[in-house]
């Protein structure tokens, strides 16, 4: 990418000093003629003897050497800043170029292990042997053919710009979508032996797609399930405030090293203590849909002292 840059920004710098050469050289042109023209009658006094011609030429050349003396360095630094300006200019589209090109390897990369896992299935089943053995194979290539919609939905909700996107703009508490999130996943937490609770009164009205606050809430949850040993609590808790309202998604897991939480909301970044971490799609979408709502998703972390994920979203007026 570094190498992109420079080769950008070096045409965009050449371009401008060669545009910002042509003005200069017209500049010049008119203050040369503008200096012969104030100096007209003296040089026509001058002019038809040898002497007063040598006098005019050595005068042109020493207005001529003084015009290209200055105009060097200014157009040396006009180029040094044309390109400066062009690494600022081409850097954050090569930047996105290279988002997109690894995006688009480690999309492939993932879709490439279910489609491996069919092709063997499908081979399995089309054997005609064991009947039984048959349908676990055909079981299996449903179950991946989910799986592979599933993260095809995915990244394509990744690929669409969440500030362009509309979602569905109804009345939604975040108490609800907390309490529902503790629901849906009790039986889970139960089976793990982790404590999920849900604190907070009031009612936290924001504008929103509900289905979409519960997948981001379940996605939090769910990362946190894996994060947190038998005996540790989940916490969801809601605060409404002025102009705001919040959530978080508390845990006493394994937490995050400080040094990952800036990475942790990029696609196919993956974190977890029991090795399944799934696509690394989870957080992405999380942020996806917290932009999508005109909000924020942040997180605080520090390695074995749990995480706190936070949703910030504009409360409803009115």
């Amino acid at each position: 990418m570094e190498r992109s840059v420079r080769a950008a920004a070096l045409r965009l710098a050449l371009w401008n000093a060669l545009a910002f050469l042509m003005v200069l050289l017209a500049a010049d042109a008119a203050f040369y003629l503008v200096a012969m023209g104030s100096q007209r009658d003296q040089l026509a006094e001058l002019a038809g003897t040898p002497l007063g011609d040598a006098a005019i030429r050595a005068y042109a050349r020493s207005l001529m050497v003084g015009i290209a003396a200055a105009s060097v360095p200014i157009l040396v630094a006009s180029a040094a800043a044309a390109y400066a300006l062009g690494r600022l200019a081409v850097a954050p589209l090569a930047e996105s170029l290279e988002r997109q090109r690894r995006f688009a390897a480690q999309a492939s990369h993932e879709l490439r292990t279910p489609i491996a896992v069919i092709a063997a299935e499908a081979e399995v089943a089309l054997r005609g042997g064991n009947r039984d053995e048959a349908l676990e194979a055909l079981a299996r290539v449903l179950e991946e053919a989910r799986h592979m919609g599933h993260l095809a939905g995915d990244l394509l909700t990744l690929a669409r710009p969440a500030s362009g996107m509309s979602v569905v703009s109804e009345p939604v508490d975040l108490q609800d979508v907390a309490a529902t999130t503790v629901r849906r996943f009790a039986e889970r937490a139960r089976a793990r032996k982790v404590r999920l609770r849900r604190e907070g009164d009031g009612f936290a009205l924001v504008m929103g797609d509900r289905e979409r606050l519960l997948e981001l809430a379940g996605n939090l949850v769910s990362n946190a399930l894996r994060a947190t040993p038998p005996g540790g609590v989940i916490t969801l808790s809601v605060r409404p405030g002025r102009g705001e309202a919040a959530l978080d998604v508390r845990d006493s897991g394994s937490g995050i090293p400080r040094e990952r939480l800036t990475e942790i909301f990029e696609p196919f970044v993956r974190f977890g203590v029991d090795g399944d971490g799934g696509a690394g799609l989870g957080l992405a979408i999380c942020r996806w849909i917290a932009a999508a709502h005109h909000g924020t998703l942040e997180a605080q972390s520090e390695a074995g002292r749990g995480s706190t994920f936070t949703l910030r979203l504009p409360a409803r007026t009115g």
